[in-house]
């Protein structure tokens, strides 16, 4: 009978960087991945500069950013920081530099095995039972682990992306109530390529009709998608708890993504990490993921009052834009949203 001190669920950010610090501890962990290579997700690979205090290494960021353009429709301001603020990272490999990392501590990572089921102190794969003494879910929007401790899944925004292969320069963010209710557009520019994408409630909008409106926009720019990849990912930022017992959730499979901007990467990091830290130490008490709860309710406030009145949306980004103009309200847009 196989039996562990901890199963983490889920190879991504919140999982890898949970399993490196538990086996650092000593702790007899094993990473469950459903898929068969490590780091390829869906992604914008926008990250804000925070993921530096877990040691990520310069290479791995492509691109970093200190200003972006802001757009209400067809009018543009340019917002500047003089240090940079966001960076593109690819997450392939992040994903392979984070489980190298993991392995070293002496966890034990498993590819290409998906947990069918769910115990008191097991998980099923393959027809086989695992124990465990922990369980931490980081598996992402559709947790499995979240599913088996009964949790709903209300907050969801939809995204949809384009790979677009060239040089793009300008880290781009468009608000246009025609293209889409309350959801906003983005370029973010890798090395020889972008992601060029929209994120939206799916509740609130006719997912074709934006999907057509959004091809149309990015036909008026002269971007050719014939030869594009496409991708459409939803994104969970529904949180109502991180511990339940001896189970935990991490990052997106908790909740933890921002809703506004949809960055899941550093929240994923932070939980994953304060997570494995609880597990080693009962009396240990969380800095980061009360931080990031309390910057998650200012910004779904905003969404809240976004969604309830299209009207005020739309005055809402008008005045954003206003006040955007001025560099002490640029400064503090930047630490609410992008850092």
């Amino acid at each position: 009978m196989k039996r562990y001190d901890s199963i983490i669920i889920g190879a991504g950010p919140a999982g890898l960087r949970c399993a490196e610090i538990l086996a650092k501890a000593k702790k007899r962990v094993l990473v469950l991945e459903k898929k068969k290579i490590i780091g390829p997700k869906i992604c914008a690979g926008g990250v804000s500069l925070k993921t530096l205090n877990y040691g990520i290494p310069e290479k791995l960021f492509e691109k970093k950013f200190n200003q972006f353009k802001y757009y209400n429709k067809d009018k543009s301001i340019t917002i500047k920081s003089k240090k940079p603020f966001l960076a593109m990272l690819d997450r392939k490999k992040l994903g392979q530099w984070q489980a190298n990392n993991a392995k070293k501590a002496g966890a034990m990572i498993k590819t290409g095995s998906k947990v069918t089921s769910i115990g008191k102190d097991y998980v099923v794969v393959s027809n086989k039972e695992i124990y465990f003494k922990t369980l931490v879910g980081a598996d992402g929007v559709g947790s499995i682990v979240r599913n088996h401790l009964g949790l709903k899944n209300n907050k969801i925004h939809l995204t949809m992306q384009y790979i677009i292969q060239g040089n793009f320069k300008e880290l781009e963010i468009h608000f246009d109530s025609k293209i889409c209710k309350e959801g906003y557009k983005w370029v973010f520019p890798h090395k020889g390529w972008a992601s060029i994408g929209i994120g939206f409630d799916p509740k609130r909008n006719d997912i074709k009709k934006v999907r057509e409106n959004f091809n149309i926009w990015l036909e008026n720019k002269g971007i050719d998608t014939k030869k594009a990849k496409f991708e459409s990912m939803p994104i969970l930022y529904d949180y109502q708890g991180f511990r339940f017992g001896n189970i935990f959730l991490a990052g997106e499979a908790a909740g933890l993504t921002y809703g506004l901007t949809g960055e899941g990467i550093y929240p994923a990091l932070a939980s994953g990490e304060e997570v494995a830290k609880i597990i080693i130490d009962k009396n240990f008490n969380p800095i980061l993921i009360p931080k990031i709860l309390r910057k998650k309710k200012i910004q779904e406030i905003l969404i809240t009052i976004i969604t309830r009145c299209s009207f005020l949306g739309v005055l809402l980004h008008t005045l954003g834009f206003w006040l955007m103009k001025r560099k002490k309200w640029q400064s503090k847009a930047i630490r609410l949203t992008l850092s």
